[in-house]
């Protein structure tokens, strides 16, 4: 085999996996400014041994003069697994009202001085979603041959579930240590788990007799948990590669709303 030959193939190789993918999404990250880090290493939380998350990235925005001023600091930390998927991903089931389920504590928050007993009104939760509807269940697809017919078959990838278990145990552990710091600085930082795809993002939609798929690039998922023996709940963020950037920057711009809202209700009451 010639060398022509053997870099064709590691190409091939390397598009179908998620390796390129990442790098792209690193660089396009880093130029828009944001801090990344990459590969970051947990203990897993099931067999103890050691995982890697592909990346978490947040958005460098520090202003001395605002920030010291006020002791505050309202932050989006992105906990990003990538997944090049040849076949198109779908959620799946709307998730039905139930007094039992709180939406608001699927959100995962580190919150420290005023934010422990104040909460912003709307939340992030709120501007996050605004009309969007939360999906229960997930599926892609993969080929069947049936006789002389090529089929597709829906199915749930393992990968998946365990690399949402991943990136939402992160998540859960940064927001623990976040809650137990004990200085005087308002600190609202959200870790918000994301699946981002390189391939295709449908929702469906059950008609009365048939059912509707809709082409998008952001959806959001409900993922119900046990560890040790405690149910829990993470709201994930599914975005195509393709619209990254667009959903970073206005999950950014809710944090940038909610602590200029804050800033201005922190001098409201210094006012008085």
């Amino acid at each position: 085999m010639n060398s022509k030959s053997i870099k064709k193939k590691m190409i091939e190789a390397l598009n179908r996996s998620g390796y390129l993918m990442e790098s792209r999404i690193i660089a396009s990250l880093a130029k828009a400014g944001y801090f990344i880090e990459p590969n970051q290493k947990i203990a897993d939380s099931k067999t103890g041994k050691s995982r890697e998350i592909d990346l978490i990235a947040e958005l460098w925005d520090y202003e001395p003069e605002k920030h010291r001023k006020h002791k505050l600091s309202v932050s989006v930390r992105f906990v990003c697994e990538a997944k090049n998927n040849p076949n198109p991903v779908v959620l799946l089931t709307k998730l039905p009202f139930s007094p039992n389920i709180e939406v608001w504590a699927a959100i995962k928050e580190g919150r420290t001085g005023l934010f422990r007993n104040e909460h912003t009104d709307p939340s992030f939760q709120d501007l996050l979603l605004e009309k969007q509807s939360i999906f229960t269940q997930y599926c892609s697809f993969k080929p069947k041959k049936t006789g002389e017919k090529s089929e597709w078959v829906a199915w749930h990838p393992d990968d998946f579930n365990d690399d949402l278990e991943k990136i939402i145990y992160y998540s859960d552990e940064e927001v623990e240590i976040a809650n137990d710091m004990n200085d005087d600085y308002n600190r609202l930082h959200i870790y918000l788990p994301v699946v981002i795809l390189g391939g295709d993002l449908y929702l469906s939609e059950p008609g009365a007799r048939s059912i509707n798929l809709k082409k998008v690039d952001v959806g959001f998922y409900m993922h119900f948990g046990i560890r040790n023996d405690v149910h829990f709940l993470a709201l994930v963020a599914f975005v195509t590669e393709r619209h990254l950037l667009k959903f970073f920057e206005k999950t950014n711009g809710i944090a940038q709303h909610l602590e200029q809202q804050t800033i201005v209700s922190i001098e409201s009451k210094e006012g008085k």
